[in-house]
């Protein structure tokens, strides 16, 4: 499937225009912001990919065996496979694009339940699913949530539930999926390489993409749960409820524009006399990243919790610094401004 050409992604991203009109940037400043970035990103696809494989090796190994040191194994490589999808869930180009990607990663938000829907009514299924049915069929039922909800929703609680046939099989053909699906992004990362390296509008893509999943974090994973936009608080707003890992995940995702984002953000910053700037986006992103790590895993008990739920108002007002640098940044470089019309995903 060929890569859609910017121009026909701007209705989504509620842009007039994607361009650093106006911008100080010179071509050389801005390629070698993009084989920065191509790097870094192609780095944590990779990092995804092992992490999907282990975790298929984990399935199968719980199948055959089902026990405590192998649920708990399955457990924490669950995971560490989707901390590993949120450290790179900013990129929303190139190959994460095809056969919508990133919803197959990632069913949410999830208002209606479909992904409890979907699981079930595989579980009521006469046969288990092969991979190719899972990759052929709902994205509700292919990604982390779909496995979530057979690791930890109550429906599922006990070990002969998840250890039965038909949930040992889907839980096996999901984590495939996974597996083949992060396979496929670093294969064809890399062959989007020259294409990503050589086109001067991916330079603004890649801000807008880090940029846009600030406010993301600000506004849906946080602000939403949190009673903070409206409607009361709700922690089944948040991602991973089930498990109780939201705030893992956020930490995950911070940690990701760390490693892949502000690498090829700096320099661009630097070379257009903004090194300052730049150094406070990183400083405070540190910040955020470190407290997030150091919080409760989970979002939705924290909410009955005083002191915990300050802790969220803290990381909260933090991510705000984030997002209120990040529309410095989008100023000093020239990015078109829009880019709350994200939907998180």
């Amino acid at each position: 499937m060929p890569y859609r050409p910017l121009i026909q992604r701007l209705g989504r991203l509620g842009l007039a225009a994607l361009t650093l009109a106006g911008s100080p940037l010179l071509a050389e400043d801005s390629a070698d912001a993009r084989a920065r970035w191509h790097q870094a990103i192609g780095d944590r696809y990779a990092l995804l990919a092992e992490a999907g494989a282990r975790l298929e090796t984990s399935a199968h190994a719980y199948c055959e065996a089902p026990g405590r040191e192998h649920r708990a194994r399955l457990e924490d490589d669950w995971l560490d496979a989707y901390q590993a999808w949120q450290a790179v869930r900013f990129v929303d180009f190139g190959p994460i694009e095809q056969r919508s990607r990133a919803w197959q990663l990632q069913f949410w938000p999830d208002t209606k339940n479909l992904v409890g829907r979907k699981v079930q009514a595989w579980l009521r299924a006469d046969t288990p699913p092969s991979i190719e049915a899972i990759a052929d069929g709902s994205v509700a039922v292919q990604g982390f949530p779909a496995l979530e909800y057979l690791l930890f929703d109550e429906h599922l609680a006990s070990s002969e539930a998840l250890a039965a046939p038909q949930a040992c099989g889907l839980l096996q053909s999901v984590s495939g999926h996974l597996a083949d699906t992060g396979a496929a992004l670093v294969r064809d990362w890399q062959a989007f390489g020259d294409h990503y390296r050589g086109t001067d509008s991916y330079t603004a893509a890649t801000l807008q993409a880090g940029l846009q999943t600030l406010e993301s974090l600000e506004d849906k994973r946080l602000a939403e749960p949190l009673g903070m936009a409206g409607p009361p608080a709700n922690g089944y707003r948040a991602e991973a409820w089930r498990s109780g890992r939201s705030v893992r995940l956020i930490a995950a995702s911070l940690a990701g524009l760390q490693d892949s984002f502000l690498p090829g953000l700096r320099p661009l910053l630097a070379e257009g006399g903004q090194a300052e700037l730049a150094d406070d986006f990183a400083a405070t992103l540190d910040a955020a990243r470190q407290r997030a790590t150091a919080m409760a895993p989970g979002l939705a008990p924290s909410l009955d919790d005083p002191e915990a739920f300050a802790e969220l108002q803290g990381l909260y007002v933090e991510i705000g610094q984030l997002s209120w640098l990040g529309q410095r940044i989008a100023g000093q470089l020239g990015l078109v401004s829009g880019f709350n019309a994200s939907d998180g995903d």
